[in-house]
């Protein structure tokens, strides 16, 4: 089933951003703020794009859509609306 992530990062290189929209569904907010569909684990993801920046902050966590709230960037709401509840 797939999950949405919460992905972070302060890697200043278009490889990675490529890395993180290949993974599946996703939105960008902020200058390095994604939130991403994906089946695969925390740790999955990590690995997929952090060759090559192992030493750069990635942080990645699994994000609960029946438990938000906040005031954000209509890309946003439209990506969780568009995401919440789907099993694939």
């Amino acid at each position: 089933m797939k999950k949405i992530y919460l992905i972070q990062h302060n890697v200043q290189n278009e490889i990675v951003n490529n890395r993180i929209k290949a993974l599946g569904a996703w939105t960008k907010y902020f200058s390095d703020n994604w939130l991403v569909e994906s089946d695969l684990s925390a740790k999955e993801i990590y690995n997929k794009i952090s060759e090559g920046f192992e030493q750069q902050s990635i942080f990645i966590v699994e994000v609960d859509l029946n438990n938000y709230w906040g005031r954000m960037n209509t890309k946003v709401w439209d990506f969780i609306r568009n995401h919440k509840g789907r099993k694939k």
